[in-house]
């Protein structure tokens, strides 16, 4: 199985201490072709939960909510010190088989393939008084 895409918003590679990152999955159906004892077999997988995490220790997940990108923010997480993390996202995907375009028969239990990390450094800003532009 393909794993789904993390997305990271923003997509910069950067984030702030303190203020939501937005993450959500794009993942497609599957379907494979196979013979077997000289039948064709059709497989077919569908993403049905996700599982992240955010490299801090935390995660999120599985649920079957693949996350929405800007403005709808269904899941997002926030980092508490400025430092490099790796996101990684888990899809876990259900699955069923036909045999000669028969009909399609639920394979019992799930796959889960893990995405390769998108890195993220969490920056921190700070208050600064200055005087007023305008002395």
């Amino acid at each position: 199985m393909p794993a789904g895409t993390p997305n990271v918003e923003p997509d910069n590679g950067y984030t702030m201490v303190g203020i939501p990152t937005n993450v959500y999955a794009t993942a497609e159906p599957v379907t494979l072709d196979t013979e077997l004892l000289g039948f064709p077999v059709r497989v077919r997988a569908t993403p049905s939960r996700y599982a992240w995490d955010f490299g801090d220790g935390t995660g999120h997940g599985p649920t079957s909510e693949p996350g929405s990108p800007y403005p709808a923010l269904t899941i997002t997480h926030t980092y508490e010190r400025a430092d490099r993390y790796s996101i990684t996202l888990t899809t876990y995907y259900t699955g069923e088989y036909s045999v000669a375009g028969g009909p399609w028969l639920p394979i019992a239990g799930e796959a889960q393939v893990t995405s390769a990390p998108v890195d993220v450094e969490a920056l921190a800003g700070r208050n600064l008084l200055v005087a007023d532009p305008q002395d």
